[in-house]
């Protein structure tokens, strides 16, 4: 019987003490998570362009001009992909951070591809007098597509996801209030914008997380 105990308690020490008896045991959730590079994002948007300014016969100008107006939704759009790049990338080191996965580029990294293609349209509800302004109200939507590839370090993909940025239901309620006379335009389209860029960032990150978790890393790798 003694004999019996000893032989059993020297085999549980063996198992323990030996790392791929441990990590085929126990999940192997104690080894260390794969270091990673976070790669530069790729943002495509076409957005609104929201009225800017308070001299209303300056915007007129502008709007009616195809060089002003380029120019305007160029700046709004480059403001909007930076704004997204951003904090999609401050949400994705935060979450990395939670993981305990190291964001170090060597040798051994893996590397996380991220892409944005979104578009945001505008849906006239309304347009009416009141007072001394015209008031447009109506809604914004957002459609595209966001993509994420993991690669090892040799190249290979590891994995990836794409999501319907349809399926992610972001929607917005814009107004422009605009003078009769002259005066301020008032125009919250910009401020609509940023929260869809934050609620964006956020069902994305909800969405990629168990693929992405410090778990989900090592059992790619493992198979690899």
């Amino acid at each position: 019987m003694n004999t019996f105990i000893k032989r059993s308690s020297a085999l549980i020490a063996l198992l323990l003490t030996t790392p791929c008896w441990a990590q085929g045991l126990f999940g192997g959730s104690d080894s260390p998570a794969p270091h990673l590079t976070l790669a530069q994002m790729e943002i495509a948007a076409e957005i609104p362009t929201p009225l800017q300014g308070n001299d209303f016969d300056a915007l007129l100008a502008q709007a009616t001009s195809d060089k002003g107006l380029s120019a305007t939704r160029d700046k709004a759009i480059q403001a909007f992909s930076d704004q997204l790049r951003r904090k999609l990338d401050r949400a994705l080191r935060e979450f990395f951070a939670d993981e305990e996965v190291p964001l170090i580029t060597d040798n051994s990294s893996l590397t996380l591809y991220n892409s944005v293609d979104i578009s945001v349209v505008k849906q006239l509800s309304g347009l009416k007098n009141s007072g001394d302004y015209e008031v447009e109200r109506g809604n914004l939507s957002a459609s595209g597509d966001y993509h994420f590839r993991l690669n090892a370090p040799s190249g290979r993909v590891l994995a990836e996801k794409r999501l319907d940025i349809a399926d992610l239901r972001l929607k917005g309620k814009y107004q422009i209030k605009t003078p009769l006379g002259s005066g301020e335009a008032e125009d919250n389209t910009q401020a609509e914008l940023d929260k869809m860029v934050d609620n964006l960032v956020k069902r994305i990150i909800d969405r990629i997380e168990d693929d992405l978790e410090a778990d989900s890393l090592r059992e790619l790798v493992g198979r690899g």
